[in-house]
């Protein structure tokens, strides 16, 4: 299942990305977490294709945080037609070289989460085996532009959303960065009716006489 072009800001500048850690936590003045980490299970659909080339379609369903780990995939739902299977735990990494990435990810209103999976390379059900999960758009676009495997844009769970603003406002920021965000004429859309983790007239904390 292809999802088509991921639409998103362009790439995170090169001068932002090479920036080194120390370099930040020096700037910032505090200690930088080098990554975060959160486990997901990711959950794959099985139904009945309506083409008569194929047999079954496939889709990825959703993520899921906290669930028990599994051996591989394991049926969890199995009636009307539709077949579920979990696989758990992947993790989703943020890391603090990728802070552009995930930002631009929340700027589109709909924070999301890519689930990726490959093709298997020997008959077996489930027909593909899990590559990842990430909330970097521009990795997501690279697995899709492959043009292999299957790769879903998921609605990122609410309290995932709040995690990944929380790691992002603890960052120091690149100072390319801050100016480019700072020199918007747009307004960046709210997200769950707060203000946004970055406006155009930088982090709460700043603002504050």
């Amino acid at each position: 299942m292809r999802t088509g072009r991921i639409a998103f800001p362009s790439r995170v500048p090169q001068n932002y990305a090479d920036t080194t850690l120390s370099d930040r936590a020096l700037r910032g003045g505090c200690h930088v977490q080098r990554e975060v980490i959160a486990p997901f299970g990711i959950v794959l659909e099985r139904r009945p294709s309506p083409s008569k080339w194929a047999d079954w379609s496939w889709r990825i369903a959703e993520v899921i945080p906290d669930v028990p780990a599994t051996d591989g995939w394991a049926v969890i739902h199995d009636g009307d037609g539709v077949t579920r299977y979990l696989s758990a735990p992947h993790m989703l990494v943020l890391h603090h070289k990728m802070v552009e990435a995930y930002d631009a990810n929340i700027e589109t209103g709909s924070p999301s989460i890519w689930a990726m999976l490959d093709d298997e390379v020997t008959p077996q059900m489930p027909p593909y085996r899990v590559r990842g999960i990430t909330a970097d758009p521009y990795e997501a676009q690279g697995v899709l532009d492959s043009a292999a495997g299957l790769v879903e844009r998921l609605a990122m769970p609410r309290e995932t959303v709040a995690w990944m603003a929380q790691y992002l406002a603890s960052l120091p920021e690149a100072p390319a960065f801050r100016k480019r965000r700072r020199d918007r004429v747009e307004t960046e859309k709210q997200i769950f009716g707060k203000e946004p983790i970055f406006s155009p007239l930088g982090r709460r904390e700043e603002r504050e006489p």
